[in-house]
């Protein structure tokens, strides 16, 4: 199944926090939030956008940054 709306505004969101275009940011951080490849938002399925949102939510709160490497 593909991601549902709200999926799709959140992935907005987090890719605008990087200054990247959504896909562009799939890309990059696919491996680390999902644990495999994937190109671009449409390629993510529902449960790997809940996965990875989770994932975003639980960095956020710690204070932490993936991007931090």
């Amino acid at each position: 199944m593909k991601l549902n709306r709200i999926q799709i505004l959140i992935f907005n969101k987090l890719s605008n926090e990087k200054g990247l275009e959504v896909d562009s940011y799939v890309k990059k951080y696919s491996v680390e939030y999902v644990g495999v490849q994937r190109d671009s938002l449409q390629d993510l399925t529902e449960e790997e956008g809940d996965a990875w949102i989770n994932k975003s939510y639980i960095i956020s709160l710690s204070g932490e940054d993936c991007d931090e490497s």
